[in-house]
């Protein structure tokens, strides 16, 4: 999980200082986020708007109070690039007019976090290390602290947590001017029933529950591989409806090679009865809700056929199964359950039902100072990690935002290069920009 350091003026110094406008003058509206959609020659789409690009239009970086509109940064406006503009609207149907387009350097912004170290990608002395989906490097100035029994960096391995901070350099790798290298522990924990941990209950299909409740058989342990079923089973999980494991070896056989890719080496490695060990298990379910993938938190991760029909190849395929392969590599941090709590207002000492059983996650340190930038920034971990997996695995990383682009739309429109790229394929694509050479 991290949290990232930002540096912006505040939007009324911005209005007074850079856009005042006489007292009846019409509104100007600084709006801020990702752009969706390129219009050109001198148009763009951000935070649901549309903006024109004029003669007058000027252009700087967040934090700065210098603008042109003569800056090459007009240049750099891509899907994907974080923006903060400013507009006349004289009619609100229509675009506005950016009189000043303010753009995020995220080459100069301070990173900061804690991941599980999936992979060792050069060993010490020159370390550098997969973590939280950024690769990150340790310097001679690094300031370094190294817990539990290992004496030296040179002992440091994947399962390892890392708590870093720094900025990119320009190829693309997170420089560490700190970096605490904190040993997997296992933390038990009381789960709260179905919104915690999912009850999962499996049928063959075409029964009922009061037909498995009259016949004694009790339900079917979901099974460790769909492309071993013989029969189209249903599926349910935790309060939701039954859906369909069909019975399709190709199909499942595809979503479960392309998921075992995905995983990480290290996790393929380790022995069953490791502690740290998530049992990943990949199934195509028939669900018309579902378009992504489902993670259950023993290892299962579904993925809709609804949502297969919709991706055109398996890169694609790749990017929706990693972000459930990310879900679950982020869920060995204890601490999000806690923030999840926080989250729903839960009291935690009146949530711990008894009787429910432990589950056992992983986490450096404590459960203390979850904060909802924390929340905010969890959905943004899952999309670089899966990213980092994506690569790793050998697939091609930028076929992601398209993916989660035909995704969006309850209905696809007949023209599909209309369609806007919605925020989790704009976050994307920053990352792929910073990080990942376009093959």
């Amino acid at each position: 999980m991290s949290s990232i350091s930002q540096s912006f003026r505040p939007l009324a110094a911005l209005a007074f200082a850079v856009l005042a406008v006489p007292l009846l003058a019409q509104t100007t509206y600084p709006i801020e986020g990702y752009i969706t959609a390129v219009h050109p020659p001198m148009g763009f789409e951000a935070d649901g708007r549309r903006f024109e690009i004029t003669s007058k239009t000027t252009f700087g970086v967040m934090g700065s109070n210098i603008t042109s509109s003569a800056s090459p940064l007009k240049e750099v406006l891509r899907v994907g690039v974080y923006v903060q503009v400013a507009g006349n609207d004289h009619i609100p149907s229509e675009s506005l007019k950016a009189t000043t387009v303010l753009i995020r350097d995220d080459w100069n912004r301070k990173l900061s976090g804690t991941g599980v170290i999936t992979r060792v990608v050069s060993p010490a002395p020159d370390a550098v290390f997969e973590a939280d989906g950024y690769l990150i490097r340790i310097t001679p100035s690094t300031q370094l602290k190294i817990l539990g029994d290992r004496n030296s960096l040179a002992d440091v391995s994947e399962n390892t947590w890392l708590s870093f901070s720094g900025k990119r350099g320009k190829d693309g790798v997170l420089n560490a001017t700190k970096a605490q290298f904190i040993p997997a522990k296992p933390t038990k924990f009381k789960a709260i029933k179905n919104i915690e941990i999912a009850t999962i209950k499996t049928r063959p299909a075409g029964t009922t529950d009061d037909a498995l409740t009259s016949k004694g058989t009790g339900s079917p342990a979901i099974p460790a591989d769909g492309a071993s079923l013989q029969y189209d089973e249903q599926l349910k999980i935790g309060l939701g409806r039954w859906h369909t494991l069909p019975a399709d070896q190709p199909l499942q056989q595809r979503v479960h090679r392309i998921g075992m890719a995905l995983v990480p080496a290290y996790q393929r490695d380790m022995a069953d009865d490791n502690p740290s060990k998530i049992h990943f298990r990949f199934f195509a379910v028939d669900n018309n809700k579902l378009r992504g993938a489902d993670c259950l938190l023993d290892g299962a991760i579904l993925v809709s056929t609804q949502t297969i029909e919709r991706l055109k190849n398996d890169n694609q395929l790749a990017a929706v199964v990693a972000d459930g392969v990310a879900c679950n590599l982020q869920r060995q941090a204890a601490r999000t359950v806690m923030a999840i709590r926080k989250g729903l207002a839960l009291d935690v000492a009146d949530a711990l039902v008894p009787g429910l059983g432990l589950a056992t996650m992983f986490v450096p340190g404590t459960f203390n100072n979850i904060n909802n930038n924390e929340m905010e920034t969890m959905g943004e971990d899952r999309l670089r990690i899966a990213l980092a997996l994506m690569n790793d695995a050998g697939f091609d990383p930028w076929q992601a935002p398209e993916a989660w682009r035909l995704l969006d739309p309850k209905k696809l429109p007949v023209d599909i290069a209309s369609l806007p790229y919605p925020g989790s394929s704009c976050y994307q694509l920053g990352i792929l920009n910073l990080q990942y050479a376009q093959k």
